[in-house]
């Protein structure tokens, strides 16, 4: 190759890099471009001219600026309480107290009684349709009217008339046959009524269950709190049995080590079920319908009574929620309402018949004026009055009145499948709770004889251990094995309580535990 070709086969060399290098710097540098567009904040929005001052300054300025909120002294003073919590820090509750106050100051039930209320008001309301309807008009003022008159009889070619009147009047309209309107609609709200009665039992029946639960996890907490205090006095009696060992020269130092270890272990464990109480506390409160900061005291867990043993078969208590719990019949009693409101939409096909009356009298006087001449007031005052039927026939209503149908007919039937949907919800809600209180029942025997084999293990490898026939470790297992076996009684206890209230609720056999009520 020569000199010259050589220098030509450089130079293009050097240019296809130059190419490139300029091609990538582009990139690189559109690629910036739209990364630094990107990450740039979005411009704040003009502010809106289209509306009045006083209005635009009752909205905060930009969207991402704070609105400034005037005087709400009035509104967050409705939101203080104002009824002291009536709560003895004295006294010690029961699970029954618990539930009596509950009912008692409790919000939702009276949310739930006020709903009942007025679905009874709601009734009186219907039922004030089959009553004549009386009202009073009046009417009064003054006109003149001109009344043209042909040139030959009056100059001017017309006459004034001057009025001055008040004509009061008494009107009657009494519905005789709307063809069963009135009486679908009576129906539908005594359904509606017994529905909202239903669930407002239903709802103190919520209540209880839900402090029966509070009441079981706070009292079961404190239990917890005493099984592992029992947990970290055995580790700690374990501890003490190394370190004495460790004096007499029978025991090693990592042994002792391992045995601090345990007891730390179950100091920890201690504290993380203390740190448990407070949520625990939160829920109960909540439960009652009083502040968590209310103060109170409550019966201990091992005073609370054994659950019931079960002496009918599931099926048996599957029928008897049929027959009890208000929500499933409180949804039969709205699908009556639903077939109810399918009459009433159906009569709207049918004409009324209502008998309307009126008396009145004008009150007042005329004159007549023509030709500048005036013939003076002057007043008649004659009563007037009428008697007759009306009959009221909607012809045509482009199709309202059939989608009117239409619509009463799709709520009938969801009324109807929600009957079906309850009723195999709560079927599956006894068999659930009834085989869990069949197992929790089998399972609290088991728990007991765990624990009795544990704390015999224990004590015996305590015993062998102080007089050097046992090892450490065998030592800690049965430490271990005896603080398991006791959460698991605790836990078994507190399954079966929770199960046996969870059963009764299923059932709807949680009744009121007031004997007198103040409403």
């Amino acid at each position: 190759m020569s000199i010259s070709g050589a220098s030509r086969s450089l130079s293009s060399r050097k240019t296809t890099a130059t190419r490139r290098a300029a091609t990538v710097g582009a990139a690189l540098l559109v690629c910036s471009v739209q990364v630094a567009g990107a990450q740039e904040p979005r411009p704040e929005p003009p502010p809106a001219r289209d509306i009045p001052e006083r209005y635009s300054r009752q909205v905060a300025p930009a969207p991402s600026t704070y609105w400034r909120s005037p005087d709400l002294r009035d509104y967050t003073r409705a939101l203080k309480p104002t009824e002291a919590p009536l709560i003895d820090p004295n006294k010690r509750y029961g699970l029954p107290e618990l539930i009596d106050l509950a009912q008692r100051v409790n919000p939702e039930t009276r949310v739930a009684w006020e709903a009942a209320r007025r679905s009874a008001l709601a009734v009186g309301l219907v039922e004030s349709e089959y009553f004549p309807a009386l009202a009073i008009s009046a009417l009064g003022g003054y006109q003149s009217v001109g009344v043209p008159i042909p040139r030959s009889l009056v100059s001017d070619g017309f006459f004034r008339f001057d009025l001055a009147q008040a004509v009061p009047t008494l009107n009657l309209r009494w519905l005789l046959i709307d063809f069963g309107r009135r009486g679908s609609a009576r129906d539908a709200a005594k359904e509606r009524l017994l529905a909202a009665n239903l669930g407002f039992n239903r709802k103190h029946q919520q209540i209880a269950f839900a402090v029966q639960r509070a009441f079981y996890g706070l009292t079961s907490v404190r239990a917890r709190i005493a099984v592992a205090q029992s947990s970290l006095d055995a580790a700690r009696t374990v501890q003490e049995a190394a370190e004495r060992r460790l004096q007499n020269g029978l025991a090693t130092r990592p042994e002792v080590a391992q045995a601090r270890q345990q007891a730390a272990q179950a100091f920890f464990e201690m504290e993380e079920v203390v740190d448990k109480e407070r949520d625990a506390q939160v829920t109960l409160a909540e439960s009652v319908g009083i502040p968590p900061t209310t103060p109170i005291q409550l019966t201990d867990f091992s005073a609370l009574p054994p659950a019931a043993e079960l002496q009918d078969t599931v099926e048996k208590t599957i029928d008897r929620s049929l027959e009890k719990r208000p929500d499933l019949i409180a949804r039969v009693a709205a699908l009556r309402a639903s077939e109810a409101d399918v009459s009433r939409a159906r009569a709207a096909y049918w004409p009324t018949l209502s008998l309307v009356g009126n008396v009145g009298s004008i009150l007042g006087s005329a004159r007549l004026i023509a030709d500048g001449k005036s013939t003076g007031w002057f007043s008649a005052a004659q009563p007037s009055y009428g008697i007759g039927l009306a009959l009221e026939w909607e012809v045509f209503d482009g199709g309202a009145r059939r989608r009117r149908v239409e619509l009463a007919e799709s709520a009938r039937r969801s009324a109807q499948d929600e009957i079906t949907a309850t009723r195999d919800r709560a079927i599956s809600e006894v068999w659930k709770a009834y085989t869990d209180v069949k197992l929790a029942f089998r399972r609290l025997d088991v728990a007991a004889a765990l624990l009795d084999a544990s704390q015999q293990s224990y004590e015996d490898s305590l015993k062998s251990y102080g007089v050097g026939l046992g090892t450490l470790t065998d030592l800690l297992v049965a430490r271990r094995e005896l603080s398991r076996a006791r959460f698991v009684e605790l836990d078994t206890k507190v399954q079966l309580l929770e199960s046996s209230a969870a059963l009764a609720f299923t059932t709807g056999e949680i009744s009121d535990t007031r004997i007198t009520p103040d409403r």
